[in-house]
């Protein structure tokens, strides 16, 4: 592997699932992941934004090695997972951690959290209880938990703490990569921005390279290296996030875009209504999947499916009319 070669490496991706019928829908066949391809190189924050559904937390489960892929694989440092040794899927397992995105059902409310901070340590290694003990104090200190609180349970503690609980049970085996699912999304508006800024701190500490999936795209401009935006189970634009912020190439993350309050005070733009729902992923339109609710969409737009191509040496898109976006 190469200084310019990523650590994580997800290539052509697809995950579908057979979703059964109930009075309220039909069953059939759900689309979650189609051909993604997507790169995480040592130190970098990436982020992955989209609706609700649109295939962001599947993406990320398949990427932390924890749902297998349809079709497509994983690489760690260059080696696809598969491919690994048992001792390689081992230290893979120990050094890409995921936190999840309810800090409410993502902890055993039947342990106590030193217990599940201890977890992946117990699964990994063998050492005392005496160490390990300290280990998870250490541990729970520095995410800002006291280490009086080990023999706590989940329900004792606010949202903003569960969750600082979930990042300590990430760090427990000294991981390089963490894959965090809207870490932020049900937690008080200011206690959003204190696991913000721990996690850009365990990121400085730890050196750690990160996946920040969110649907609040401010939250990665103020986060991220690089941002790809993800509609209906595929990536539709990725640049790094100055250039994505600064002009966009892609209409659904211009509509994005100018959703955010006060992104661009002082500026004046016209704003930017999306027509209709997010399509079902269970029939997803022909043409280019955004076409429905795009101002810019014409007849080409419902027949060939566009590419994610360069639109310029570091940023791609998949637009048939890329070029008419001017939206900064």
């Amino acid at each position: 592997m190469t200084n310019n070669s990523p650590i994580l490496s997800g290539s052509h991706l697809f995950k579908q699932f057979q979703i059964k019928s109930t009075p309220a829908s039909p069953s059939g066949i759900l689309t979650a992941v189609d051909d993604v391809c997507l790169d995480l190189f040592k130190g970098e924050t990436h982020g992955i934004a989209g609706e609700s559904g649109c295939g962001k937390s599947t993406l990320g489960k398949i990427m932390a090695g924890l749902l297998p892929p349809d079709k497509g694989q994983i690489s760690y440092l260059g080696t696809s997972i598969s491919a690994l040794s048992k001792t390689d899927q081992i230290t893979f397992r120990r050094q890409t951690q995921m936190i999840f995105q309810d800090p409410f059902s993502s902890l055993n409310p039947r342990m106590r959290i030193g217990d599940i901070i201890a977890e992946p340590l117990l699964i990994s290694e063998k050492q005392s209880a005496s160490t390990l003990r300290s280990k998870v104090e250490e541990i729970m200190q520095t995410v800002g938990l006291a280490a009086g609180q080990y023999n706590r349970f989940p329900h004792e503690f606010s949202g903003g703490q569960r969750q600082r609980i979930g990042i300590a049970r990430a760090l427990a085996t000294s991981p390089k990569i963490i894959i965090a699912d809207e870490p932020v999304s049900s937690l008080d508006i200011s206690i959003q921005a204190q696991i913000i800024n721990l996690l850009q701190n365990m990121k400085s500490t730890y050196n750690l390279s990160l996946i920040m999936i969110s649907h609040d795209l401010s939250v990665l401009r103020h986060m991220c290296d690089q941002v790809s935006i993800m509609y209906l189970g595929t990536i539709v634009e990725s640049a790094p996030a100055v250039d994505l912020f600064k002009r966009c190439r892609h209409p659904y993350t211009e509509a994005l875009i100018a959703s955010i309050p006060g992104i661009n005070r002082g500026k004046k733009h016209n704003r930017i209504i999306l027509t209709d729902d997010i399509p079902s992923p269970l029939a997803i339109p022909t043409g280019c999947r955004f076409h429905p609710r795009c101002h810019y969409a014409k007849g080409i737009c419902s027949q060939q499916t566009p590419l994610l191509e360069n639109k310029s040496t570091t940023h791609r898109a998949a637009c048939h009319f890329s070029s008419e976006i001017f939206y900064t």
